[in-house]
């Protein structure tokens, strides 16, 4: 059994190293850019991203007072202190160009936009393509700013996962959901995903009622491991952070 779950572990752990661009990536890797006009094989097509809408859409349950599902582009350890300063989100195809509002907190809504669907359009930065990551943003109504709930984070996973799915094989996605006996991976026994933090944290703490778990926490203080399979914590716990 303990062999299984290694395997098992390390195709899930293949499946979100194998999208582009995600904070599980390692540095230097390949992401989506646009730089002076000439469009990079390794962008992030939109008709995958809309992936990450329709899952959004389909398991809100997990996170009814969210209202909006939006990324979160953020700088790799290796960027110039300045990377986001003038960065730029376009959809851009062959008939599409399409500027993304992109937030203060570098967040970005993708629209639905069906012409930019059917012209293969692809989700690009104007930008150094090794500088940058991204990861899904669910924030639920309520929740206080220097916290999050575990139900948007379940949520993001839901995201990431229908998005990377897009890369992944059919044998080998195949593959996964007999090893795991789900089509949803993230709620595999014991699966735990890293999250980003929005600053350098010292502990991470998962609240439930009078039950209290610490999370680990990277040398960096940026990310935190969260267990997203044990269904004895309820959606509405929350995350309690240190910061330094």
């Amino acid at each position: 059994m303990a062999g299984k779950h290694f395997v098992t572990a390390a195709l899930l752990a293949a499946a979100v190293t194998a999208l582009p661009a995600t904070a599980a990536e390692t540095e230097g890797s390949d992401q989506m850019v646009v730089i002076n006009g000439t469009r990079s094989p390794e962008m992030q097509p939109y008709r995958y991203m809309l992936s990450g809408l329709d899952a959004f859409d389909s398991q809100h349950a997990l996170a009814p007072n969210a209202q909006q599902l939006r990324f979160r582009l953020h700088t790799k350890r290796k960027a110039p202190a300045d990377a986001m300063d003038n960065v730029v989100v376009r959809l851009s195809g062959s008939e599409t160009d399409i500027v993304v509002p992109l937030a203060a907190d570098h967040s970005f809504a993708l629209p639905r936009n069906r012409a930019a669907e059917d012209d293969n359009a692809d989700v690009v930065l104007n930008q150094k393509k090794s500088d940058y990551g991204w990861m899904p943003d669910v924030r639920s109504a309520g929740v206080p700013a220097d916290m999050r709930r575990l139900g948007d984070i379940q949520l993001e996973c839901r995201v990431l996962m229908a998005i990377a799915k897009n890369y992944i094989p059919f044998l080998i996605r195949a593959m996964i959901n007999t090893f795991t006996l789900t089509t949803d991976w993230c709620s595999f026994k014991d699966f735990n995903m890293n999250v980003r933090s929005d600053r350098a944290i010292t502990s991470a703490t998962l609240v439930d009622g009078a039950r209290r778990l610490e999370l680990k926490v990277d040398e960096y203080g940026k990310m935190y491991s969260v267990p997203l399979a044990d269904k004895t914590y309820s959606s509405d716990a929350l995350i309690e952070f240190r910061f330094e």
